[in-house]
């Protein structure tokens, strides 16, 4: 586990096979932005689609939406992203664990809120601390995103 920065996460995914990004609410919405840019670089990006996410919830509790996702199609070699305000949401940890399991590498962007960074923290193998309240955590996701963005396309 180690600290990292937005271009360490862009040389992981320019290594990885496909990536998967992760998020809850704002966080999920920041994961949808920015999967879609990575797309636009060519980079096989995935994010669990609403229909899914509510019918996994459905069967199986919201806290294993994402493990049981990246159990169906995490492999070795892929990059899994999550992002989180708090580094503390269930399903956030457990797709963590998952991941672990599946051998694939992992990157956590979440907040430091209160000066109190998340379980996520602990589990990923690399993360970035974005802000220390929800609000900028958010706002940081993006900004990250955006700069992994530049340098996929510039190489800088």
């Amino acid at each position: 586990m180690g600290k990292g920065s937005s271009l360490d996460i862009a040389k992981a995914i320019r290594k990885a096979k496909r990536v998967y990004l992760i998020g809850n609410g704002g966080s999920y919405a920041n994961a949808m932005h920015i999967c879609n840019d990575l797309n636009s670089c060519g980079i096989k990006a995935h994010v669990l689609d609403p229909a899914t996410l509510t019918a996994y919830a459905n069967d199986h509790g919201f806290e294993y939406i994402y493990s049981l996702w990246l159990s169906y199609h995490g492999d070795k070699n892929d990059l899994l992203i999550a992002l989180s305000g708090s580094g503390n949401s269930p399903n956030i940890l457990e797709a963590l664990k998952m991941a672990k399991t599946r051998k694939m590498a992992t990157w956590a962007i979440i907040g430091d809120l209160y000066a109190k960074p998340g379980k996520a923290m602990r589990l990923a193998d690399r993360y970035i601390i974005a802000g220390n309240t929800m609000q900028d955590a958010e706002d940081q996701q993006l900004k990250i995103g955006h700069e992994i963005l530049r340098w996929l396309k510039n190489g800088s």
